[in-house]
């Protein structure tokens, strides 16, 4: 088969879990003899205007078509947040590679900044198509459905009214925020509605808002379109459900790791430090700052190491500095910047237990998958997609998101109960292998296949 695969961004220089997986997917699928084909996005910084849009590379021999682009409206639009989901120019070249490459099958991994209406084009070809949803961009613009004040959200409400403000707060200056914030949401709701239907098309802020307004209908229209939706966890289901996103197109199907080079390690506790390690980008919604807090919280005398390996994916940035000031003087804190991903294996061996405190609905971290599969407990905010993959007291422990207090105790039951980590440890889950994962692809590829004929 020709299979292509999209994501919003991808390797080398962007390397989180969704760019993981869908490199894995691609790797173990050209391993069975299909021919694979990556279509992703590169966000520019600076968008001179003889950029060149498209560009093509290989990553592991796999085939990437790269679309450059930055914030700002292109071809028709005259909306920056309509280019966040709808972009023409992506739209455009997307359609004449499905006519180039011709493919059998289509699988979504990520459509930010690129266009739900790629959907669209494989329906007009007759090409099945597929989706995995590894974040919440589909229902929220920010993806976490986190709100401002570290508050979870179930997603949009009161036609949108609650993203309005949302977004407002956190990309307008403060005066401006906090005027729209004032205004009653049924006011802001009889706004949006007014804008949704109307024909015609302003440009700027007023734009904006009435591409968030559409947003919601546009994109689960599309979702309607696909084969198959996948997603990682049950409580994502709910989550996309909650959201208005419901139909018998979703499969819970957990994600799949490359498990070579892991070595399920018993670990024990020793007179040595017990070493917490944090993996992952330095962004509010990771909740670093609350290890970093609950570390300032751990008495005097708690023998510990804290390994943190990251960075912000922008580079430098109030957060990542914010950080750095917080755990300043505590020397049981090491910044450690980041690694090849072919490194898990190694640094995961050298952490006793694994801090995931999130503040958002997290689907389902790779790095869980993988400390799982190393024999590493994890220590977790309490949420849907990381309650779905820990037994609280069998296989890692659980608190409070937010909470530096709550995972302090859980770091000094660690500490304090000598035969906890061993028992945790032992108990580790070991995830599915990715060649597990697209044989499960695969028959659901062939099944839609086979039904056309």
């Amino acid at each position: 088969m020709k299979i292509l695969l999209t994501t919003h961004v991808f390797l080398p220089e962007h390397f989180g879990g969704t760019e993981t997986l869908v490199l894995g997917v691609a790797l173990a699928l050209k391993q069975r003899g299909h021919t694979v084909t990556v279509v992703t996005g590169y966000p520019e910084k600076d968008e001179p205007d003889y950029i060149n849009r498209f560009d093509e590379y290989e990553v592991d021999s796999i085939r990437v078509i790269r679309f450059r682009h930055g914030r700002t409206a292109l071809g028709e639009q005259s909306s920056v947040m309509q280019n966040d989901y709808d972009n023409p120019v992506f739209e455009a070249r997307f359609r004449q590679l499905l006519v180039e490459i011709e493919p059998d099958v289509v699988h979504f991994h990520h459509l930010e900044r690129l266009s739900i209406k790629a959907i669209d084009a494989c329906k007009e070809r007759k090409i099945p198509a597929f989706l995995t949803a590894t974040d919440f961009w589909y229902v929220c613009p920010a993806h976490t459905l986190l709100l401002p004040n570290e508050k979870m959200c179930d997603g949009p409400a009161n036609g949108g009214a609650n993203c309005l403000k949302h977004v407002t707060a956190i990309s307008q200056p403060k005066w401006v925020a906090g005027m729209v914030s004032s205004i009653p949401t049924c006011v802001v709701e009889r706004i949006l509605g007014y804008l949704k239907r109307s024909n015609i098309r302003p440009s700027g802020n007023v734009g904006d808002v009435q591409a968030l307004a559409r947003r919601s209908e546009i994109i689960s229209a599309r979702l309607l379109l696909l084969e198959r939706i996948f997603v990682a966890s049950s409580h994502a289901k709910r989550m996309f459900e909650t959201a208005g996103i419901r139909g018998e197109k979703f499969r819970v199907l957990p994600f799949g790791i490359k498990s070579h080079g892991y070595i399920k390690r018993i670990r024990q506790r020793t007179d040595k430090p017990l070493v917490l390690g944090f993996i992952g980008s330095m962004l509010p919604h990771k909740g670093l700052h609350v290890l970093v807090e609950a570390s300032r919280l751990l008495p005097a005398d708690a023998v510990v190491t804290i390994k943190i390996y990251g960075k912000s994916p922008a580079g430098d940035s109030a957060y990542a500095d914010g950080l750095r000031m917080l755990a300043m003087g505590d020397k049981r804190i090491k910044f450690l910047g980041t690694f090849e991903n072919e490194r898990m294996p190694v640094i995961l061996d050298g952490i006793d237990a694994l801090v995931i405190p999130s503040l958002w609905h997290e689907n389902m971290p790779l790095v869980s998958l993988s400390a799982q599969a190393a024999g590493c407990p994890l220590i977790a905010s309490d949420i849907g997609g990381l309650s779905d993959v820990i037994d609280p007291g069998k296989n890692g422990l659980l608190f409070s998101p937010g909470s530096a207090s709550g995972l302090a105790q859980m770091v000094m039951r660690l500490i304090d109960d000598h035969n906890l980590l061993e028992k945790l440890s032992g108990a580790a889950v070991r995830p599915i292998d990715i060649d597990q994962y697209v044989d499960e692809l695969e028959r659901e590829y062939q099944k839609v296949l086979e039904s056309r004929i």
